[in-house]
């Protein structure tokens, strides 16, 4: 019986966790009302940092936290749609696991990205709105409230949908793998690096990554 194989590094576990928390957090707070605005601008901030990091790390992050590592050349995206759950199993994600989470991401750094240049006219005005026009700050801001918040709405819940459907129809656990780092029943894999000095090389990149992000556009 083939020993479990350590998938996702505990830097991409923390990632995913801390990503999910403050994006429920920023649906919060901008419904909150107007005295809660400066801390939806710094949570943003804190997803635009956790964004960064996720692009770094998927160049010097473990194994299968590579980007080079998901399956995403077309023979690869063709030939999952074409055998469904049969045939290869994959230990990080799958070509459409894949092409979804580059997709989240794309979302999050362009939401977080036209929160900067916001402006509601009333309590918030995002950093980078003083070196734009003022065409520029209301496309920023139209597409921030009304087309980037209900696509990210409409992302996550296809998301926990794609989960759930793994879970109870494909009887594949997605869930537990992203807690615990480990996936089972894997022939022969490459591990994910995850060591104290791996962990502490990623700690390490967020922290200066969050610090330069609050230093430079300050909320």
């Amino acid at each position: 019986m083939p020993k479990p194989t350590k998938v996702w590094d505990l830097p991409t576990r923390i990632f995913h966790i801390a990503l999910a928390l403050l994006v429920f957090a920023a649906f919060v707070t901008v419904n909150l009302g107007d005295d809660w605005m400066r801390l939806h601008g710094q949570i943003g901030l804190s997803v635009l940092a956790l964004i960064s990091f996720r692009f770094l790390w998927g160049i010097v992050g473990g194994h299968w936290s590579k980007f080079n590592n998901f399956p995403l050349h077309p023979t690869q995206i063709f030939g999952y749609l074409k055998k469904g759950s049969t045939g290869t199993t994959y230990p990080r994600h799958n070509p459409l696991g894949s092409l979804s989470t580059l997709l989240m991401l794309a979302v999050f750094l362009l939401q977080g990205l036209t929160g900067l240049c916001s402006d509601d006219e009333v309590l918030f005005s995002g950093p980078l709105t003083p070196y734009l026009s003022s065409t520029q700050v209301e496309l920023a801001t139209f597409y921030h409230s009304e087309i980037g918040q209900p696509l990210i709405i409409l992302i996550v819940s296809l998301h926990v949908l794609a989960i759930l459907f793994y879970k109870y129809i494909l009887k594949q656990n997605l869930v537990t793998p992203m807690i615990t780092g480990f996936k089972n029943d894997l022939d022969q894999q490459n591990e994910s690096k995850d060591s104290k000095s791996s962990r502490l090389l990623g700690l390490c990149l967020f922290l200066i990554i969050f610090s330069i992000i609050f230093y430079l556009l300050p909320i």
